[in-house]
């Protein structure tokens, strides 16, 4: 029998969460590192000087600095001592996001009351018993945009591999762009659908599989890869992981969770000795700057914006509005109620984000986009009063497309998961309205130099 004290689990929790929001782990880093060397993309570049940035000034690899989900194993031969064990577990959430002035993303209730926590709990927290006289505990922070892309699916009890394989490869195909890949993707097999779905997560973070679940997740992998977009070929999904269960007879759930190429995942045992610490800082490479030749576009020269082309790169510098779903709300519900908008939108370009908070030497937190068809239910009359441009990841629908066209107004695209690297390019913040929304207040900032593509033009 082993005392520990829920005191050593708050602090390793806090420094879990530290490591897994600011530093890609050794292994993640080399498996995108290994990408680039055989691949060369610019996109595969951008994530690892964001990865180098991001570590070397402390800031969060990605905006979203998720849901924080906590696995705790606990020996049964542990005698816990100290306060609650769950509390210590949300204090130490709350006073890392604090103190690290991480973005705070949860809210108190889904459908009821959707007010921010503004402190990111509480944690989502599964517990399990296991032999012996330590604590193992994992952290994988999850942000939403692969979340929202992550599926389940009941299968038939009869399914084959290959059936198995086409179905979970259709389910990550599916997930686009909106889930910044390169990604990585765990898929649980089994059980019933709840567990599953925790199977699929629960994979992510683990090393031990069978020789059956390795075989076909990499049959999985091979297959996306093959299926991928052009510009992702062979780098779409940089691993796949799997695991089964046993299940009903008459069922075969099949779940696929999303998981961007910050993979933030951190973990460590506790025992008698103290905390051991699992995560392990990549040798950063630095990567030579090329010389830039894209067109530098000011935000204000409407004419040249209007006269840029689908598929156009440029480099947009000057100022811009930052809003995202609870903003664009609330703007909305002012034109419908006739009242006065705290900016105006003639001519305007929304950048589609909600920034960490800025650290008290910085101008901004990290920042990125968000999915932009999220904004859609507001897009259309949005750009019908002038909006001249807007700025977000992933595809719009057919109606904006056909505003956006009718208005000879722009949509940009801008690679996500590089937060810490495009915070470089805001000279200027303000906040504008809604102060009260935390991260999804109305904001104006100044960008210099801001790397967009012409999506829609």
């Amino acid at each position: 029998m082993s005392e520990i004290s829920t005191q050593i689990i708050e602090e390793a929790i806090y420094k879990l969460c530290f490591d897994a929001n600011i530093c890609l782990d050794k292994s993640i880093y080399e498996k995108i590192l290994a990408a680039y060397k055989k691949n060369h993309s610019d996109i595969l570049k951008n994530i690892l000087k964001n990865a180098k940035n991001a570590y070397d000034l402390n800031l969060p690899l990605c905006q979203d600095t998720g849901q924080v989900i906590v696995f705790l194993e606990i020996g049964q031969n542990v005698k816990l001592t100290g306060e609650f064990i769950l509390d210590s577990v949300n204090k130490a959430v709350e006073k890392c996001y604090i103190d690290n002035f991480f973005r705070k993303s949860t809210v108190r209730n889904s459908v009821f009351d959707r007010q921010n926590t503004n402190n990111n709990t509480p944690a989502i927290i599964y517990t399990k018993y296991i032999n012996g006289d330590e604590i193992k505990i994992t952290v994988l922070i999850k942000g939403a945009g692969s979340e929202n892309k992550s599926k389940l699916e009941m299968l038939l009890p009869t399914s084959s591999e290959e059936e198995i394989i086409s179905r979970c490869s259709e389910m990550v195909l599916q997930a686009g762009i909106n889930a910044c890949p390169p990604m990585f993707i765990g898929i649980g097999i089994g059980a019933t659908a709840d567990k599953a779905c925790v199977m699929s997560k629960i994979a992510l973070c683990t090393n031990e599989f069978t020789k059956e679940e390795i075989e076909i997740a990499d049959r999985i992998k091979e297959t996306v890869n093959s299926k991928a977009p052009s510009e992702y070929k062979n780098f779409y999904v940089l691993d796949v992981k799997v695991l089964t269960a046993p299940t009903h007879i008459a069922c075969m759930p099949a779940a696929v969770t999303i998981n961007c190429h910050s993979e933030r995942i951190s973990s460590c045992i506790i025992n008698k000795e103290g905390i051991i610490y699992n995560h392990k800082v990549p040798n950063f490479i630095d990567i030579e700057e090329e010389q830039n030749t894209l067109k530098e576009v000011f935000a204000n020269d409407i004419d040249q914006i209007k006269s840029l082309k689908q598929g156009e790169k440029i480099l947009l510098t000057g100022e811009i509005y930052v809003a995202r779903d609870m903003a664009h709300k609330r703007l909305f519900d002012l034109i419908k109620e006739n009242k006065k908008l705290p900016i105006n939108l003639k001519d305007s370009i929304i950048f589609y984000a909600g920034p960490c908070p800025e650290k008290p030497s910085r101008i901004i937190g990290s920042i990125g986009p968000t999915t932009a068809s999220r904004m859609d239910k507001y897009a259309g009359e949005f750009y019908e009063r002038g909006m001249i441009a807007s700025i977000g990841k992933g595809s719009r629908s057919d109606e904006i497309k056909k505003v956006i066209h009718k208005n000879n107004a722009k949509y940009f695209t801008i690679q996500g998961g590089i937060a810490a690297l495009l915070s470089e390019k805001v000279k200027r913040k303000e906040i504008i309205a809604f102060n009260d929304l935390g991260t999804e207040a109305l904001m104006k900032i100044y960008v210099e130099k801001l790397p967009v593509c012409v999506d829609i033009d």
